[in-house]
């Protein structure tokens, strides 16, 4: 069920050197999501309105329900980039949802794969935290595979590695497209897809959550299709650079024109935005 709020941003850190979290308070509301889904939000700038889309990606249990954190990187040129990673605490957006169905399965598994890029790793926090709470019962193991360019871009390093000491469902591989740490044993040189090789998958009794860049997103289900998984259990959510802006104010397009572009998003796989956001999962 969507609904609408108000939030305001009452903290930011940074989590690497172009990626940091954001922390926003609704002033009491509760802000109904199922672990993995995202809202849709209006920022205001000098430009007028215009909407991003973000997953929930809070882990801690003790956040507050009215409280919820974003995890985004730094987009050269980008609206919300601008407006957000220069913003005053107190800034305050309205946020509509929540959307998508990057979440959890409802039956029992054997085995939960969870694959991320950069931040595509963000709505799986929130299940990471529901499983730790309990809910890694329903299945016999728990991977996450994070592939990144280096070590410096292991976002949420300390969480992920004190849940793989201490959780003996969870396993996590991390994969370094251009350098890695030989001394971890957790980090490997090459793409997620590498990862999906050594791990004896079955699609009547298996699930894959996917969420990172297109190609990656592309290449996984690729990999999957050949090992007869398809679309019910492989769920993939894309984060893209978009090339063009949607303004909510200013000019409207024809109906005709409208459809013109539409088309030609379609064709050509792209959306209406300028900075990276999750995307109707496919």
């Amino acid at each position: 069920m969507e609904t609408s709020h108000t939030a305001s941003l009452i903290a930011v850190e940074s989590l690497s050197a172009s990626t940091r979290l954001f922390r926003f308070e609704t002033g009491g509301e509760h802000l109904p999501f199922v672990a993995g889904q995202f809202y849709r939000f209006t920022f205001t700038d000098a430009a007028g309105l215009f909407e991003r889309s973000y997953s929930f990606s809070q882990f801690d249990p003790k956040l507050p329900l009215s409280q919820f954190e974003l995890v985004i990187s730094a987009v050269a040129g980008g609206r919300a980039t601008d407006l957000l990673f220069n913003a005053e605490l107190g800034l305050t957006v309205q946020l509509k949802g929540p959307y998508g169905r990057l979440i959890l399965p409802a039956d029992d598994k054997r085995c939960l794969v969870l694959v991320a890029t950069s931040v595509g790793v963000a709505p799986f926090l929130p299940m990471l935290q529901n499983l730790e709470a309990g809910e890694h019962q329903r299945f016999d193991s728990v991977h996450l595979l994070f592939g990144v360019r280096d070590p410096t871009e292991v976002l949420f390093q300390e969480t992920l590695l004190r849940l793989r000491s201490k959780a003996s469902w969870f396993e996590l591989t991390v994969h370094c497209s251009r350098s890695q740490d030989s001394a971890m044993d957790w980090q490997y040189s090459g793409y997620v897809t590498n990862g999906l090789t050594q791990l004896a998958l079955d699609p009547k009794s298996d699930h894959v959550l996917v969420c990172g860049n297109p190609k990656m997103v592309d290449d996984v289900y690729a990999a999957l299709r050949l090992q007869q998984f398809g679309p019910r259990s492989v769920i993939r959510e894309k984060y893209v650079f978009a090339v063009q802006e949607k303004s909510l104010q200013g000019p409207s397009r024809s109906s005709s024109d409208e459809a013109l572009l539409q088309q030609k998003m379609k064709a050509y796989g792209v959306t209406l935005a300028t900075d990276p956001k999750p995307l109707k999962p496919v």
